[in-house]
């Protein structure tokens, strides 16, 4: 069957969100695209909603039947571990055609869940995993029996969603939270607005609007916060420096509205009443106390006890019969991530392999069965495709013949150092020896084909998104920052 997709660069390769060193080059950074730019946004907006003082909790009762709504889902067992589906939807119902504008948030029929996460908490141990599906993820809708971006699917309703997210993945969701896209502006205007340093000028992005012309702690309002955390393109590292600077804002967001500021206001808590009334969704079987336990698991994004995946997947293609692009999912990786979810497992150290990033692997292939034959080419090419390709996957470090031609086994060579390497690099020859041996200057393992020849396997291989810790702030803190008029004036 022909492949009905063409395919373009591939800027969310799994292994582009794993591994690695943080501090590459900002072309390389700026590779590393997360899926869509609501990730942390929708933890913001549930999180600064729902952390409320006591004094609030009777006013939320009387809102419980404006903010449920009917989703299939399965309550997990107290204290076992469950799986909550976040959902930001894309709804501009409650932004005028200005707002909307004005923002850089264009109309849209209906809602799209523009941020689409997977969160699993272990209560037991507070771990939690969280699994971003990318927006223009091309999977199977269920109830249409169609295929269809992943986001597309709010647009068949909310069970529509939850089902194809479980039929992905094969995880049972037990909890539903949805908040739209006004949701955010309107909660950091109910707290007062909200503190960020921004350590260094922004250039101008033409997108959001959004620009920094001194450096310095900036007083953000809704609507410049609204156009921070969706800016990518003045930053170098493109959506990886946008998902550090969201999370660096919920960070801010979440002092702010546990702050005596807030929690003694009487007035600020309302607003943020109002705030969920209008924008927050959960299912039936969660009530604001519940509410309030589950994101408590997610207050910090504590490397040690945290988690985060995108959705494996190849990369963008166009859908020949519409010239749709879409993302093309590695259904066989989401699975293999799916499964160490549901049960309760580390999907890094579930997929059986090395949690090196591929690219960081120096291989010399050799050709050590005939000096007229290009084997070392040859196998060049097949290793490093089934590893992930010429930009993700293993580095290629020489091509060149062996030092003999007596080989009868393709055989992985390594030094002690590069033990696990190796092993990488065996998950895609699962076929050959490998022995532990010196290897050429500036090659990590060895790869020499022998008479039986060389066959490869894809690398099921799931890395996690690399968390920094918080830092201290820089110098430039101390003094006051300034913003880019958006209007240019």
């Amino acid at each position: 069957m022909r492949n009905p997709f063409k395919r373009d660069p591939d800027p969310f390769a799994p292994s582009r969100f794993g591994g690695g060193d943080l501090f590459r080059s900002a072309r390389s950074r700026a590779r590393k695209h997360m899926a869509h730019r609501w990730q942390w946004i929708v933890l913001g907006i549930v999180l600064v909603i729902s952390v409320l003082g006591g004094a609030a909790l009777y006013k939320w009762n009387q809102f419980h039947d404006r903010i449920q709504t009917a989703v299939p889902i399965d309550p997990e067992e107290e204290g076992k571990p469950f799986n909550v589906l976040l959902v930001g939807s894309d709804s501009r119902g409650d932004l005028t055609p200005e707002e909307q504008l004005e923002l850089g948030a264009n109309a849209v029929d209906g809602a799209r869940a523009d941020t689409l996460i997977l969160g699993h908490v272990d209560p037991a141990n507070d771990h939690v995993i969280m699994l971003q599906f990318p927006r223009d993820l091309y999977v199977p809708i269920a109830g249409t029996g169609i295929e269809g971006k992943i986001n597309e699917a709010l647009l068949n309703g909310r069970r529509a969603l939850v089902e194809t997210v479980e039929g992905l993945t094969g995880v049972r969701i037990n909890r539903y939270i949805e908040v739209n896209i006004a949701g955010f502006r309107d909660v950091v205007n109910a707290i007062g607005g909200v503190n960020v340093c921004v350590a260094e000028t922004v250039s101008f992005d033409p997108n959001t609007g959004f620009e920094v012309e001194v450096p310095g702690t900036i007083h953000f309002d809704g609507d410049s916060a609204l156009r921070y955390v969706r800016s990518r393109h003045a930053f170098p590292g493109g959506d990886f420096d946008r998902i550090a600077n969201q999370q660096r804002f919920l960070s801010a967001a979440l002092d702010k509205v546990t702050s005596a500021g807030t929690l003694l206001r009487p007035d600020r808590l309302l607003d943020l009443i109002g705030v969920a009334e209008k924008n927050l969704r959960v299912d039936t079987s969660t009530d604001i106390r519940r509410l309030q336990a589950i994101l408590d698991r997610f207050k910090t994004f504590d490397p040690d006890r945290y988690e985060a995946y995108i959705a494996p997947n190849f990369g963008t293609a166009r859908v020949e019969a519409t010239g749709a692009s879409i993302v093309t999912a590695d259904f066989d990786r989401i699975k293999l991530l799916g499964r160490a979810i549901a049960n309760n497992e580390s999907p890094a150290e579930a997929d059986g392999v090395p949690n090196i990033d591929p690219h960081t692997v120096r291989v010399g292939f050799y050709n050590g069965v005939d000096l007229f034959e290009p084997y070392a080419a040859n196998a060049r090419d097949a290793v490093v495709a089934a590893s992930g390709g010429a930009i993700e996957g293993f580095q290629v470090a020489d091509v060149a013949n062996a030092p003999n031609f007596r080989f009868k086994e393709t055989t992985i060579r390594y030094e002690a150092a590069a033990e696990e390497m190796a092993q990488l690099v065996a998950a895609v020859i699962p076929g050959a020896v490998l022995e532990e041996h010196k290897t050429p200057s500036g090659v990590d393992v060895s790869v020499i084909v022998g008479d039986n020849g060389l066959e490869t396997e894809p690398l099921l291989q799931i890395l996690p998104i690399p968390l920094a810790k918080a830092g201290e702030e820089p110098k430039v803190c101390e003094q006051e920052g300034r913003l880019g008029d958006p209007h240019g004036g």
